[in-house]
């Protein structure tokens, strides 16, 4: 008998047994923590399925059913995380989707719904090249630098506990709120009005501006996001679909002079 395959003492016996015993106990729970870890991802999914719903229902021309199903994606995009921490799964793979269904979501679905928008108001006939055709591609751009700013994010860090750059569900409220103001106001529907919010925004998207994030609830912080909140109430009960437009340049705006009050914070301290 070869004695040399045998463990030299009693401590790797019991560190192979336990080895072995836990392998096992794994490979029994393996069912469970799959369908647990999969109930984020599939929650995440049903975000994606609105956002591609709502292209659809964009090049349908039906804007409201286009709106409700980016809203509805929201709804999804909130819960699949909320799961996720719930259950105590994360993934990878859950991560990666998770970007993927918000440029969906949030990137495209807002900027196909514009380009729709300028094609149904000027008439664009897309089999002749015209300014009305440019403008009316102009939004995708949007779209474009949404991905960037997601893919930024992945990898970033600092962005933990606070935003660098517009988080695309921010763009997308604005962006959807845009579109029904085009459609209420047709002169708006022009060149030197609809580049320069596709350039602003996209820049936004990927800027290294600190903008305001609910896990920052604390201090001078908390009574910025409670304004915000209380006006985006307000915003909705006057501008109904529009809103967007006159809630997102606030929420900046309070966002900078929250990153004032937080460097001053700072200076006075290292001064004391």
């Amino acid at each position: 008998m070869n004695w040399e395959y045998y463990p030299k003492n009693y401590a790797t016996v019991f560190f192979n047994l336990n080895l072995h015993l836990n392998i096992a106990v794994n490979i029994k729970k393996r069912p469970e923590l799959m369908f647990r870890s999969a109930i984020p991802n599939i929650i995440t999914l049903l975000n994606m399925l609105s956002g591609a719903l709502a292209i659809v229902a964009t090049f349908a021309l039906k804007f409201e059913l286009a709106a409700l199903l980016i809203i509805l994606g929201a709804v999804f995009d909130f819960f699949d995380g909320f799961a996720a921490r719930l259950l105590g799964v994360t993934s990878a793979v859950g991560k990666e989707l998770d970007s993927l269904a918000d440029l969906i979501t949030f990137g495209m679905a807002p900027a196909f719904m514009i380009m729709n928008v300028l094609f149904s108001l000027l008439n664009v006939d897309v089999n002749v090249f015209s300014l009305q055709l440019l403008i009316g591609l102009l939004p995708l751009l949007l779209g474009v630098f949404s991905g960037l700013r997601l893919a930024i994010f992945n990898v970033d860090d600092s962005q933990t506990y606070s935003f660098k750059g517009l988080p695309t569900p921010a763009n997308a409220v604005f962006q959807v709120s845009f579109a029904f103001l085009l459609l209420q106001n047709v002169q708006f529907a022009t060149w030197s009005i609809v580049l320069p919010t596709v350039i602003v925004f996209s820049a936004l998207l990927i800027s290294r501006i600190d903008l305001l994030s609910f896990k920052q609830w604390k201090g001078s912080t908390r009574i910025l996001i409670l304004i915000l909140l209380i006006w985006s109430v307000v915003a909705g009960f006057l501008f109904k679909f529009t809103a967007g437009v006159f809630i997102i340049p606030i929420y900046i705006i309070l966002s900078v002079i929250n990153s004032l009050l937080n460097n001053k914070g700072t200076k006075d301290e290292v001064h004391s």
